[in-house]
């Protein structure tokens, strides 16, 4: 059977759909699924061996009729048995209907409900996922996020971590920005770093620089003496850093969600905004703090720094 999902959204959220198509192929045999994802965040599913194809498109700018119509094409030609949609967009669900596949499954509301065969209400989270995945008679939970992480992108960070003076564990820190511009204060994160060095002299830092974090992690770098900048060129090198860390610290993201799979302790600064984070069983490595005001700024250091310091002992 081959599936067809069409998945919104930046690469936190791209890597909470990892265990949908894990569920899916695990339930059915010989199971393909292809992706539709967002340009920038495509790159992601390097680090899934469930994805056989992944195809590029911009849901949130308007498309030209050229790249809507390659995309229809593109759909037609392989012939998919089911599409998924997680978009509730006029464009895709006409898209959908023109291509012929005979099974199109999505959220209630606007053209789905004309245009698909089937529709579920929409609820917070990954969790409506297993209600699109219930109209195909697949249930139960999905399995955990787990990432496949390439062979070349380990040999070249641990190079890059050799050369940095990281080979024995760090604490890594990932300032963001998350997908709706938040970011943590600059000064609370120097005061958290500060607060580790002098706790832990002997436990080196790092900090996580995405092309978004630029101008943080310049002020960072030069407020936290000793402070390494570890600058990742591809998912997989991201994800090779943050499991060789002893810790990572780092608001709503993709590296947080990495660290979920990766099983490395992680504490995750969070905004209520923030629902694209994979899950884990309870019980395990990761504790998060929301903020009861709803902006990262209202999270104190202190209480970073308690829960980070409670947790180690």
């Amino acid at each position: 059977m081959r599936v067809l999902a069409l998945v919104p959204g930046e690469m936190e959220t791209q890597l909470s759909f990892f265990p949908v198509i894990n569920q899916i192929k695990n339930s059915f045999e010989n199971a393909e699924v292809s992706v539709v994802a967002t340009p920038a965040a495509a790159a992601i599913y390097q680090l899934s061996k469930g994805v056989t194809e992944v195809v590029p498109y911009n849901f949130a700018a308007p498309n030209s009729p050229a790249d809507w119509a390659n995309l229809l094409g593109i759909v037609r030609d392989r012939e998919f048995d089911v599409a998924l949609t997680l978009t509730q967009s006029w464009s895709i669900a006409l898209l959908l209907w023109l291509s012929g596949v005979p099974t199109r499954l999505g959220y209630g509301g606007a053209a789905n409900d004309m245009l698909l065969t089937a529709t579920v209400p929409r609820r917070t989270g990954m969790t409506s996922c297993s209600d699109l995945l219930s109209l195909i008679n697949v249930t139960g939970d999905p399995p955990a996020l787990s990432v496949n992480v390439p062979r070349s992108d380990l040999t070249t960070v641990e190079s890059m971590r050799q050369g940095a003076g990281l080979e024995n564990g760090y604490v890594l820190v990932s300032p963001g920005p998350t997908s709706s511009g938040n970011t943590y204060p600059t000064e609370s994160w120097i005061a958290i770093l500060k607060d580790f060095q002098q706790r832990q002299p002997g436990l080196p830092l790092a900090l996580l620089q995405t092309n978004e974090a630029g101008s943080q992690a310049a002020e960072l770098a030069s407020a936290v003496p000793n402070l390494k900048i570890l600058r990742p060129e591809t998912p997989g090198q991201a994800a090779a850093m943050v499991a060789a860390a002893n810790l990572l610290v780092g608001v709503a993201g993709y590296p947080l969600g990495l660290a979920i799979a990766l099983n490395v302790y992680a504490v995750g600064l969070l905004s209520e905004s923030d629902t694209a984070l994979p899950s884990r069983p309870e019980g395990d490595r990761l504790v998060t703090l929301t903020s009861a005001e709803g902006t990262l700024a209202d999270i104190t250091p202190d209480q970073v720094l308690k829960k980070i310091w409670s947790e180690d002992a």
